[in-house]
C-alpha cells in the first residue's frame, strides 16, 4: 500500500442536505473513538493538538505547542521519513492528504493511525496544515450505551436467565 494516497478532494456536505449540522456530524464521528485534531503553524513550526491526539500518541497533554521530538519518537522509524515528506508535500503543494502510519513506544505493539490533513491559508503567514488523526483499526468493540438486557438477541436467554455461579 503506498504511504501517500492522493485523491481528488471532495467537499462533502451530504449531511446538511438531510438536516444534520456540521457540529452534529463532528459529535457523531467523535462519539465513540479517540479523534485527535491538530494544527501545524508553518512559520513557527509549532503544532497544537487536542487531548485525544496526545492520548493516541501516548503523550502527556498540555495546552501549548506539542514537543515534536516526543511526537516523532512515537512514530515507527520506518514511517517517520514518509510522514515528514507527506507533510512537506501537503504544505508546498497546498493539498489535502491522508496517510496511515504506525505509532507506539519501542517494545510496545505498534498501532495504526490514520491522519487526514489539509493546507489552510492564514493571512500574513505561510499558512498552516490542519487535520485529524484516529486509530485506523480500533481495538475497542461492542455495544455502547445500551442496557444489559438490550444486548441479548431476541429470543435468546438474557442475563436474568443465566444461573449465578456460586
Amino acid at each position: 500500500m503506498p504511504f501517500w494516497v492522493e485523491q481528488e478532494h471532495r467537499d462533502n456536505n451530504q449531511h446538511r442536505a438531510i438536516g444534520i449540522s456540521d457540529a452534529e456530524a463532528v459529535e457523531l464521528i467523535t462519539a465513540f473513538r479517540l479523534f485527535g485534531s491538530w494544527r501545524f503553524d508553518l512559520d513557527s513550526g509549532h503544532m497544537f493538538a487536542s487531548s485525544d491526539f496526545s492520548e493516541l500518541f501516548g503523550l502527556h497533554h498540555n495546552d501549548g505547542p506539542m514537543d515534536m521530538t516526543e511526537v516523532s519518537a512515537q512514530i515507527h522509524p520506518d514511517d517517520l521519513g514518509f510522514m515528514m515528506s507527506t507533510f512537506e508535500r501537503a504544505s508546498v503543494d497546498k493539498r489535502t492528504y491522508h496517510s496511515i502510519f504506525r505509532v507506539g513506544a519501542e517494545g510496545e505493539t505498534y498501532r495504526f493511525l490514520r491522519s487526514v490533513g489539509m493546507f489552510r491559508e492564514k493571512a500574513g503567514t505561510s499558512g498552516e496544515v490542519v487535520g485529524v488523526t484516529y486509530e485506523f483499526f480500533p481495538r475497542r468493540s461492542g455495544t455502547a450505551f445500551v442496557s444489559e438486557e438490550e444486548r441479548w438477541p431476541l429470543g435468546s436467554p438474557g442475563p436474568q436467565d443465566i444461573p449465578d455461579e456460586k
